[in-house]
């Protein structure tokens, strides 16, 4: 049975063969991570800001009831966290700091967002001009024939043009080949979907208060399909052999190196497992 990839898989494929059959093939837990874990936080707070009820906004106060909102999201996703942020090797200071850090980064996006409401209000009401700039928020898609799932960001559809977002908490802004190929994957599903293909893929880097995008051609669109099938003809096997390291710096960062350089066994990964579930 053909695996269903994601953007997340295919790229962590073209970057080490090794950790595709460790992660995506084994099912070997990986290690939580402060930066991980806080930009779940912050997707989370972004995805709840849209589910605001606009009939609750009044007109003299709407800037600070939609930072509130947006800032009351965050603390909540972040204290949900607090028991794991407990388990992990770093100390109070950092955590702190990763705290803050992502204020700023809550702030860049709300002072975007009222500056574009601000622009819609010129000519709308504020309930209408709340829902214009409103997008779809972590849709999931599928695609059967490409055996691809992907969950977006954010779809933002304005006068018949679509562009899709993905949120981005890292502190480069570079728009690298993985990034690109996760957009063009998010553009193959879109059209998959809905039979169009989108107009726009894009990053938006709130720590820089930034969006990078791509426009959407056949081109791009092709770059993903031959990416995502030479991966899935180059994982039907469960042979450890068939999946080769692809050793370098980065492996000082990855999840298994402990693993792949024998300071941990098969068997140290599947305990954790077991003890996860």
């Amino acid at each position: 049975m053909t695996r269903i990839e994601s953007a997340s898989s295919v790229n962590t494929f073209n970057s080490c063969q090794r950790k595709y059959f460790y992660h995506y093939k084994l099912e070997l837990p990986g290690k939580e991570s402060l930066a991980a874990l806080n930009g779940k936080a912050v997707h989370t707070a972004l995805e709840h800001f849209f589910t605001l009820n606009p009939t609750t906004l009044t007109f003299t106060d709407y800037e600070n009831q939609l930072r509130n909102h947006l800032l009351n999201a965050f603390n909540k996703a972040w204290i949900d966290l607090v028991p794991t942020f407990a388990s992990l090797e770093e100390d109070k200071t950092t955590i702190k700091d990763v705290y803050h850090q992502s204020l700023v980064m809550l702030e860049n996006f709300s002072t975007a967002f009222l500056h574009q409401l601000n622009f819609e209000l010129k000519t709308k009401p504020l309930l209408e001009a709340f829902s214009a700039l409103k997008p779809q928020t972590e849709v999931c898609l599928t695609s059967d024939p490409h055996h691809l799932r992907g969950f977006i960001d954010a779809i933002h559809i304005r006068n018949g043009m679509v562009t899709i977002l993905d949120y981005k908490t890292t502190k480069s802004d570079e728009l690298t080949e993985e990034y690109k190929l996760q957009l063009a994957i998010y553009a193959l599903l879109f059209k998959e979907h809905h039979g169009r293909k989108p107009d726009k893929v894009g990053l938006y880097f709130l720590r820089h208060g930034s969006q990078k995008m791509l426009d959407v051609d056949d081109a791009l669109l092709e770059h993903a399909e031959k990416t995502c099938s030479y991966v899935h003809s180059h994982t039907a096997s469960n042979n450890i052999e068939d999946y080769p390291k692809n050793l370098g710096t980065w492996c000082r960062w990855c999840d298994y190196k402990d693993l792949c350089f024998g300071q941990k066994t098969l068997q140290d990964y599947q305990s954790v497992k077991e003890d996860n579930t």
